[in-house]
C-alpha cells in the first residue's frame, strides 16, 4: 500500500510538471508576404504546439482579431505559417503570438500596402537585399576557421526602414552533417534563423527568399539530386511563399509592391549542368522561362524585377552563372528583346562578392543585374571571373547589403541602388530612370 501511494504521488508530480512546461518559440516570429488583404506570419516552437496570432490596429489595442489556431508541424521542424486574413489596405497592425493558450509578451508590427490603384500615384518604396548568411555552430565548423560574423549588419538593415527584405540565396549553408537527412536540413535552417540580432528584422519586415547552392546541397546539384525533396520541403517550411506556382516544380513565385512586380526564379529545380553529349546545359528550364515570359507580358508594373539565386547577366562561364548554359542564356535574352518588355531589372545572389553587371544592347535598352554578396558569410574576390560587363566601381569585397529605392512622380519614376557596409555606410550608388528601361520607339 505504501509503495502504491509513493508511486501515485510520483506520477501525480510528473503530471503537474509536464502541465507547467510551456513550449516556447525557437526564434523570433517572421513576417512573410504582406498584401492588402492578407499577411503571413511564420512561427517555430520547441515542441509541437497550438499557435494563434492576435493582431489589432495600433490605434485601438482593445479590439483584438485572432487567427485560426494552427498546430506547428513536427515533420517540418515544428514550424507553422499563420494566415492573418482580416487586414485591410494601408493599415498598421501590431501582433503577438499565443502558444498553447499563453500569449507571448513581445509585440511586433507590420503595415499593409495602400490601395493606390487608379486613386493616387504609386507610393515610394524601399527594398533591402541580402546575400549569403552564415551562422557558426560549435562542433560543426572546420578547425581554426571563422566562416561567419558581422551580425550587427541586421541592425543596420532594420534601421534603414525597408518595406521588405529580399534574401537572394545561401541563407542556411549546409554542412556535411546536414545534407543526408531532412532532420539535418531543418536543424541547419533553425540554426541560421536563431541569430538574436536578426529577430527585429524578421518580426517587423516582410521577408522573401530564393535559394542558392548552399541551401540546396553541398555541391552544385540540380534536378537529379537524390535529396531534392528534403531541400525543397525544408526551404518552404522556413520561407513562406507569396504564391505557389502550380505549373512549376520548385520554389518560383511572384508578388507585387507599389508599381514593382517581383518575379523570383528557381535556379536549382530544373538545373542539369552536367548533361551527356546529346543534351545542352540547362539552369532555368523551358517551363520556368515560359512562365516568366507570360507573367512579364501581363505585367503593368513600371519596374519588373527578376530575382535569382545566381547571376543572370554575368557572361563569365562559371557554373554559378546562367551563362554557363550558353544556349539557354542566349535564348532567354533573345526572348526579352523579342517581346519588347520594358522596366526590367535583375537582382541576383549566389556569390561571395558584389557587383553590378550592365549588358549593353545595340537595338534595345541596357539591362542591369545587381549581384549582392555576403551578409554574414566570409567575402571573396572576383579574380576568377572575367565579367567584362561589370560596371566600374561596383565591386564589393566585404560584407554588405543593398537598398533599392523606387521614388519620384508617376511619369518619372527612379530606381536608386545603394550598396551599404555592415555599419550602414554607403559604398557606392547608381540611379536608373524608368525612362531608360524602355525599348526603342516605345512610349511609356
Amino acid at each position: 500500500m505504501f509503495f502504491l501511494s509513493r508511486t501515485f504521488v510520483a506520477l501525480f508530480s510528473l503530471t503537474l510538471i509536464s502541465l507547467s512546461v510551456h513550449a516556447g518559440l525557437s526564434s523570433s516570429p517572421m513576417l512573410g508576404h504582406v498584401d492588402m488583404r492578407e499577411a503571413t506570419v511564420w512561427v517555430q516552437t520547441d515542441e509541437p504546439s497550438i499557435i494563434r496570432v492576435s493582431y489589432t490596429e495600433s490605434e485601438d489595442a482593445t479590439d483584438l482579431i485572432w487567427s485560426l489556431p494552427t498546430e506547428t508541424d513536427r515533420a517540418n521542424g515544428n514550424t507553422a505559417h499563420i494566415i492573418l486574413d482580416k487586414v485591410e489596405p494601408g493599415k498598421r497592425y501590431e501582433y503577438r503570438i499565443e502558444i498553447d493558450g499563453t500569449l507571448e509578451n513581445t509585440v511586433s508590427s507590420f503595415e499593409t500596402p495602400p490601395f493606390h490603384h487608379n486613386r493616387t500615384p504609386p507610393p515610394d518604396i524601399r527594398i533591402a537585399i541580402g546575400g549569403a548568411h552564415y551562422v557558426m555552430e560549435e562542433g560543426f565548423e572546420p578547425p581554426y576557421q571563422i566562416l561567419g560574423g558581422g551580425y550587427n549588419i541586421f541592425s543596420a538593415i532594420e534601421a534603414s526602414n525597408p518595406e521588405l527584405m529580399l534574401w537572394v540565396g545561401n541563407t542556411a549553408h549546409l554542412r556535411e552533417s546536414d545534407w543526408a537527412s531532412k532532420s539535418g536540413y531543418l536543424k541547419r535552417y533553425r540554426q541560421a534563423r536563431s541569430t538574436p540580432k536578426l529577430s527585429a528584422l524578421l518580426a517587423n519586415t516582410p521577408n522573401y527568399a530564393t535559394w542558392g547552392s548552399a541551401d540546396y546541397s553541398l555541391g552544385n546539384e540540380g534536378r537529379h539530386y537524390s535529396f531534392r525533396e528534403h531541400a525543397e520541403s525544408s526551404f518552404k517550411a522556413f520561407w513562406p511563399q507569396p504564391v505557389s506556382v502550380s505549373a512549376l516544380d520548385g520554389i518560383a513565385t511572384r508578388f507585387r509592391r507599389s508599381d514593382v512586380d517581383f518575379f523570383v526564379l528557381d535556379v536549382r529545380s530544373y538545373r542539369n549542368d552536367t548533361p551527356d553529349t546529346e543534351e545542352l546545359p540547362v539552369i532555368l528550364g523551358k517551363e520556368q522561362i515560359e512562365w516568366l515570359r507570360q507573367e512579364l507580358l501581363r505585367s503593368t508594373a513600371t519596374f519588373k524585377v527578376i530575382v535569382a539565386g545566381a547571376p543572370i547577366l554575368n557572361p563569365a562561364k562559371s557554373r554559378e552563372n546562367l551563362s554557363y548554359a550558353i544556349r539557354e542564356h542566349t535564348d532567354f535574352l533573345q526572348m526579352l528583346r523579342d517581346e519588347r518588355i520594358s522596366g526590367l531589372f535583375f537582382i541576383s545572389g549566389g556569390k561571395y562578392y558584389g557587383e553590378m553587371t550592365r549588358l549593353v544592347h545595340a537595338n534595345s535598352y541596357n539591362l542591369y543585374d545587381l549581384t549582392v554578396g555576403p551578409l554574414t558569410a566570409n567575402p571573396k574576390d572576383n579574380n576568377d571571373e572575367l565579367n567584362f560587363f561589370r560596371m566600374p566601381g561596383s565591386s564589393s569585397f566585404e560584407r554588405h547589403y543593398a537598398l533599392i529605392d523606387i521614388s519620384g512622380p508617376e511619369e518619372n519614376r527612379l530606381l536608386t541602388v545603394r550598396v551599404m557596409s555592415t555599419e550602414g555606410k554607403e559604398l557606392w550608388s547608381r540611379n536608373i530612370k524608368a525612362s531608360q528601361l524602355q525599348p526603342a520607339g516605345q512610349v511609356d
